[in-house]
């Protein structure tokens, strides 16, 4: 049954995707195995047994380790070169003043407090390059994989993603060298300056460095990825933006248990750079019409949430109104001391913010599946987007260490000037959405 929303909301198609019209034969076309009556399929597809379709896959993917191993190989000779590189990259000072003169400091040379250090350094650039390199082969492969079940069209999409895909990795490294990297270490040296002597160890830093490189690397594949199964009709936009708010806490979930920073900046970069990656390419993909179901004026109007939840968020971060202190040492001893036996005490804001949204969604369910009452269910459906903005607040809220609050924490603006912002940004959006809605009708 349809909440009677649009766009963000809509659960009209909530069982799957939209599928092209079905042929006679019952199947949608390109889903056919070749071998039904009257149902056409693609030109090579074919029955196979499970365990061949297995032992394919996994053949696959060992040509992919394999172009990794290759890479990887030909890179570990020149990793103290690469390593060097990357460290000044991002910290200041030169290789030639390390190790420093006796009494003198230099916070930014590398530390070893491991005797493999050094080694799993080098294994870890090597690694890097190699993942870079293996990225358009796994794509190739996976469409060696799918092939026979391909029409020419969807092939030609297929086979022009390989070079897209190394394009795009590209781009994310570039993206995380140029500027994610050294506002992470601009933060990092601002922070620690006044507390502490700055000493970086090359393990913990150097797997810093390299995480948000790979990272960043694949998740810039993420309008690839997108692009590709709405082209090739797996999925559709309008299914895809029905369900983005499962698609950010994927996001955010993964940001946090991959980039290994416990201040919280670096995970938050990353969830952000995903959230536009994807929010970006559904946009496009609106503004150029593909995939369209519901009116523009529609889709922009389901956005009410998002737009007023931020609003209101960046005016009270730029207001005077005193930001809300961490809450860790509030926690009874129980439970800091049952998540340090876990190793979990980093991953707090995430235990926190995952307990929140899952009550929240248990809720929104069993309520779906009580009652059928239209006003209900559009209830809950516009409180999502702010019960899980609020839920990564009071997650990070959870953090130990929740240093991006003294960043964030700056008055631009008075308490009336605030006011204004946000009844500006209300009546600039209910005053267009009417005017374009007086402009589109008959």
């Amino acid at each position: 049954m349809s909440d009677g929303e649009p766009g963000l909301y809509s659960e009209v198609d909530i069982e799957g995707p939209d599928r092209p019209d079905p042929t006679p034969g019952g199947e949608p076309p390109g889903t056919g195995t070749g071998t039904g009556a009257g149902t056409p399929g693609a030109p090579d597809d074919e029955e196979m047994p499970l365990t061949e379709h297995i032992e394919e896959m996994v053949r696959r993917l060992g040509v992919v380790v394999l172009a990794m191993a290759v890479v990887g190989g030909v890179a570990f000779p020149f990793a103290d070169r690469l390593i060097t590189f990357l460290w000044f990259s991002f910290l200041p000072g030169v290789a030639s003043q390390c190790p420093p003169p006796a009494g003198a400091t230099a916070s930014s040379c590398p530390r070893v407090y491991h005797p493999l250090s050094l080694m799993i350094a080098r294994l870890k650039v090597s690694t890097l390059a190699g993942f870079i390199v293996a990225l358009p082969v796994f794509v190739y492969e996976t469409y060696l994989f799918m092939r026979p079940g391909l029409y020419p069209r969807e092939r030609k999409y297929y086979l022009a993603a390989v070079p897209t895909s190394l394009v795009l990795a590209g781009v994310g490294i570039a993206f995380a060298f140029f500027l994610v990297l050294p506002a992470i270490f601009t933060y990092f040296l601002y922070y620690s300056e006044s507390a502490a002597v700055i000493a970086f160890g090359l393990s913990e830093t150097f797997n810093l460095m390299v995480m948000m490189l790979g990272l960043f690397a694949f998740i810039f594949q993420i309008p690839l990825f997108v692009m590709l199964a709405i082209m090739m009709g797996i999925t559709t936009r309008r299914w895809l933006e029905a369900r983005r708010i499962y698609f950010w806490g994927g996001f955010l979930t993964i940001a946090f248990f991959f980039s290994p920073d416990p201040t919280g900046m670096a995970p938050i970069l990353v969830a952000a750079t995903m959230v536009i990656l994807f929010e970006g390419t559904l946009g496009l993909l609106r503004w150029t019409g593909a995939d369209a179901h519901t009116s523009a004026v529609k889709q922009v109007a389901s956005l009410r949430p998002l737009v007023y939840t931020l609003t209101a968020a960046v005016a009270y971060v730029l207001g005077p109104a005193p930001l809300p202190a961490g809450y860790y040492g509030q926690f009874p001893p129980v439970v800091t001391d049952g998540l340090a036996a876990l190793g979990l005490t980093t991953a707090t804001p995430i235990v926190v913010g995952v307990a929140i949204i899952g009550v929240f969604e248990g809720i929104n369910r069993l309520v779906r599946r009580l009652t059928y009452d239209y006003r209900v269910r559009t209830l809950l459906s516009r409180l999502r987007i702010p019960v899980w903005f609020g839920a990564v607040v009071v997650g990070y809220l959870a953090s130990p260490d929740p240093g991006l609050l003294q960043q964030v924490d700056v008055t631009v603006l008075s308490t009336v000037e605030a006011a204004v912002v946000v009844g500006a940004v209300v009546v600039l959006y209910e005053g267009g959405l009417v005017l374009w809605r007086w402009q589109r009708a008959p």
